[in-house]
């Protein structure tokens, strides 16, 4: 590919040269740009993928290009790459939904073009995605068919990338021995086909494992082996990670000045790129070195650096997330203070109205003696509609003041203060090497950080509902499959959902494009396959249904829970009240979910309802229209 850039351009430019010379020259020059036009989608492709760690906004646009020129010339195996490359990028800048998106897209097309190895690949970008994620058994679960798929067509490139990430999510799940295997096979797979940039990667983690299982020797064979192989200057931070790695097993065999030699080096090259968490690990073990070699002084010296580090790291974080908390509820606050007052100046005026028209009333009774009764009858009349309706208003605003009381109450004490620092300090825990090592305390803080996920999944959807309120979420409808909606939802709740033991089954005639706001279907399916989850016992099943109903895309979700009878049907619908019951395993709930789920159907052209027994389940359905692009 990067020969045909340079050919393309050099002809570009030689041609260029002679364009005005003869109209053979020109009609050639017509027609090569032409031929260009159709490699361009190829030639973005590359620089899309090339431009992934270094500059992954760059390869975002690149990609975003190829994307358009792929769909232009019909060149499906492009379209496909340019997808996953995109969904690469957006992995690196952390923006884990976007990424999602396009993988998913991507497997999409992919099915459709019948470009079986790039749906092998979108498998395995799924599954990467899912181990960053924390949901290794998504990941492995989607691995498994990549590995299928590269079986199948012989493709040992994919396979040796399923390899690495299986070893990857298993090592992680502390079932070294598992990943130990794994990792050989990848590292075998790349020295067959001369993959020497992926080598480096496998043996930096059987280092890991070796490190793991107690055998430093073997450790530092495979560390040694990682730096021959190691792109020095393009991939500085794994550079620098095997160094650390390796300083931590020469320490551990008792060669201590090759273990501060490796740490210093390491240190270096860390401080260049600004990696602080490698900075930290190598300060670790330098003073590890200085407490054996009895140099007390420098130890302590670097116990206050880690301390330092540590406090920089966690102050990092722990701000950021605490300034967005108090900047949405100080926004949430000021909006309402300034409603309240609205409504006062109303009632003011009102009362003001009131006054103006009882004066007149006198003036006249005094001017006109003769015309007493008449009106006396009419101000009378006059007086018990404004009552009525100034009664009318006070308990629409006492309403709404006691519903924003409730929600402001229920972010400001329950959800504001507590969430950010749980979750940022759970998030921490679990990268500490001694937890990550530990299988029962890695899985007791998943538990945490679950239930720290819900107590967040509440604060959104409370202040979606309080935005609907105030008429501040924006309609943006758009052509999108509804097949990717309610298979994104099932990766974020499979975990879930295997926890408890319930089936999830999806049923679709075909996949279809409705005209809908992403934000606001995503936000339908999440809540209501959540409630699902919620009141269907162990050993049950959710299924889920997708078919064509006129020029609508109907939607069923049925659960084999505990149901509710009809006056349970009528109150979850109901705007005015938030009802809410315990779940099977006693979760608890808003009541928020269901409300926000029919405005936004609604908001959509839709219609949402429910069907139930009690003890028999329940089935929700929602309509949205047809896409007609």
């Amino acid at each position: 590919m990067k020969k045909n850039l340079i050919l393309i351009f050099f002809l570009v430019f030689s041609i260029n040269l002679f364009a005005n010379e003869t109209p053979v020259v020109d009609s050639l020059f017509k027609k090569l740009i032409n031929i260009e036009d159709s490699l361009k989608a190829g030639i973005l492709c590359e620089l899309s993928w090339e431009l992934r760690n270094s500059e992954p906004e760059k390869s975002i646009d690149y990609g975003q290009e190829a994307i358009k020129f792929a769909e232009k010339y019909n060149n499906y195996e492009e379209l496909v790459k340019a997808h996953s490359f995109i969904g690469v990028s957006y992995r690196i800048l952390g923006n884990y939904s976007e990424a999602m998106d396009y993988f998913f897209k991507g497997l999409e097309l992919a099915k459709k073009h019948y470009q079986t190895e790039q749906e092998g690949y979108a498998y395995v970008n799924i599954g990467n995605l899912h181990i960053y994620q924390g949901y290794y058994y998504n990941a492995i679960e989607n691995l498994m068919i990549a590995k299928t798929i590269a079986e199948k067509i012989g493709n040992n490139r994919m396979l040796g990338y399923v390899h690495l990430n299986l070893g990857r999510a298993q090592m992680l799940r502390n079932e070294s021995y598992d990943a130990l295997e794994n990792f050989k096979k990848a590292l075998e797979i790349r020295i067959e086909i001369n993959q020497v940039d992926g080598m480096a990667v496998c043996y930096k983690y059987i280092g890991d494992i070796n490190m793991e299982l107690g055998e430093q020797a073997l450790a530092l064979d495979n560390y040694r082996r990682s730096l021959e192989v190691v792109d020095k200057s393009m991939d500085k931070d794994l550079y620098a990670n095997i160094l650390t790695m390796l300083s931590k097993a020469y320490f551990l065999t008792g060669n201590y000045n090759l273990a501060e030699t490796n740490a210093k080096v390491s240190m270096k090259i860390a401080k260049e790129i600004g990696a602080k968490l490698n900075i930290r690990d190598n300060l670790k073990v330098l003073s590890s070195i200085s407490l054996k070699m009895n140099q007390y002084k420098l130890a302590s010296q670097h116990l206050e650096c880690i301390i330092n580090y540590n406090d920089t790291l966690f102050n990092q974080q722990l701000s950021e997330k605490m300034f967005n908390l108090e900047y949405q509820f100080e926004k949430q606050k000021n909006q309402a203070k300034i409603d309240l007052l609205n409504k006062d100046k109303r009632i003011q005026e009102l009362v003001l109205r009131r006054a103006n028209t009882f004066n007149t009333a006198l003036l006249i009774i005094l001017g006109l003696i003769s015309a007493l009764f008449v009106y006396v009858l009419i101000s009378l009349k006059h007086r018990r509609v404004q009552n009525q309706l100034l009664e009318k208003q006070k308990k629409e605003l006492d309403n709404i003041n006691k519903t924003k009381d409730k929600m402001f109450l229920i972010i400001g004490h329950d959800l504001r203060g507590p969430i950010g620092n749980l979750k940022t300090l759970i998030e921490m825990l679990l990268e500490e090497e001694e937890v990550t090592k530990s299988k029962n305390l890695f899985e007791t803080f998943s538990i945490f950080m679950k239930s720290v996920q819900s107590v967040s999944d509440l604060l959104e959807n409370l202040l979606l509902w309080a935005k609907s309120q105030r008429n501040e979420i924006s309609f943006q409808p758009e052509s999108i499959s509804i097949n990717t909606v309610v298979n994104r939802n099932l990766q974020l709740f499979r975990t879930i959902a295997d926890y408890k033991g319930i089936k999830l089954i999806v049923k679709a005639e075909s996949n279809f494009d409705v005209f809908a706001d992403k934000n606001m279907l995503m936000t339908v399916v999440r809540n209501i396959i959540s409630n699902a989850i919620k009141y269907t016992s162990k050993g049950g099943f959710i299924e889920i249904q997708v078919e064509l109903e006129d020029d609508f895309s109907k939607v069923t979700i049925k659960d084999s829970g505990i149901g509710f009878g009809s006056e349970t049907a009528m109150k979850i619908f109901d705007t005015k009240n938030f009802y809410t019951t315990s779940g099977t395993n006693n979760e608890v709930g808003s009541g928020l979910g269901l409300l926000l789920s029919k405005e936004f159907v609604e908001i959509n052209g839709g219609k949402i309802w429910a069907e139930s027994d009690i003890g028999k389940g329940a089935s929700f359905y929602f309509t949205l229209p047809l896409s007609k692009f």
